[in-house]
């Protein structure tokens, strides 16, 4: 087939039937990218910006992308590679990473679990039968998040969590009963409060498909690789079911997730006024938090005593 707007050959065709040559594609994802930063104010000139990046088809993206645009918005960008360590798997990722931040000149620092936690995730879920691998791993790395956050003096943290991954999420509190998680949902996440910095998510509207054609196009040469402790959890149900209904009834992401923010956002100021969060600072590490020590600390802690 023929790109729709000049005689090359197409390499996409988006869900309204529209083709894309390489060239066209590669504009009309940066446009509706820039269009997602700029409509929900995602972005500030003279901001820090920490991207976080796995080494993935998503996160190289958006560093390449925030690079790339790093002048149109006056902005300074730094790559968070956090290594949780999982041998075979992520050390392939950071590695790749490393090669394309040389290629392409990108700034990136690289926080390992080992470093802070004194243990890789591969070695914790093998001791601990109190946590699962994915709550080790969030917490910890929503640690060192705020801890490259406050390393850098950053003002925004970037992540790249396309159209598919916030439908699973969305769907995910809500059979959870999540309330609080459900509400922060959107481009732009979080407050300025106790060392938080706002989360923003530019590439929200894009696809993964988009995401990952966007990579190949641009020569990062993303991994192909799944983390091997997703095989059987909740998220990689509610994906493999979400796809299925995709192939079904195509652009069903999309709407639902258009429709379901109109709700999300109605709801959002009047659970903020009736649920007031008071934060304070972790005894151990400073981290802002409801408790006396904050999650990442307690897992810590009872790991390395086992």
């Amino acid at each position: 087939m023929k790109c729709n707007f000049c005689n090359n050959n197409a390499v996409y065709k988006d869900i309204d039937g529209n083709f894309y040559c390489r060239d066209h594609f590669i504009k009309y994802f940066e446009e509706k990218t820039i269009d997602t930063i700029e409509k929900y104010k995602l972005i500030k000139s003279g901001e820090r910006v920490g991207v976080g990046v796995s080494g993935g088809k998503d996160s190289n993206a958006l560093l390449f992308f925030l690079n790339k645009y790093k002048e149109y918005f006056n902005i300074e960008v730094f790559g968070i590679h956090i290594d949780e360590g999982i041998k075979g798997y992520r050390d392939k990722d950071t590695e790749k990473l490393l090669e394309i931040s040389k290629k392409y000149n990108l700034n990136v620092k690289i926080y390992r679990f080992s470093e802070y936690f004194n243990i890789r995730l591969d070695e914790a879920v093998k001791i601990s039968k109190e946590y699962k691998s994915c709550t080790i791993c969030g917490v910890w790395r929503r640690w060192l998040m705020w801890k490259a956050a406050k390393d850098l003096n950053l003002d925004k943290f970037a992540t790249a969590h396309n159209l598919n991954d916030e439908v699973q999420t969305i769907l995910m509190n809500i059979f959870e009963g999540n309330l609080k998680d459900l509400l922060k949902e959107g481009p732009y996440v979080g407050i300025v409060e106790g060392d938080f910095i706002p989360r923003i998510k530019p590439f929200y509207f894009n696809t993964e498909k988009e995401n990952l054609l966007y990579s190949i196009l641009n020569n990062l040469e993303p991994p192909f690789g799944e983390c091997p402790f997703i095989v059987g959890e909740f998220r990689d149900i509610i994906r493999s079911k979400l796809y299925k209904l995709e192939d079904k009834y195509p652009g069903f992401h999309k709407n639902f997730l258009r429709n379901i923010l109109e709700i999300i956002y109605k709801a959002k100021n009047d659970y903020k006024m009736r649920n007031k969060i008071r934060l304070r600072k972790c005894k151990i590490c400073g981290y802002p938090t409801t408790r006396e020590i904050c999650r990442a600390c307690e897992i810590k802690l009872r790991i390395n005593n086992i």
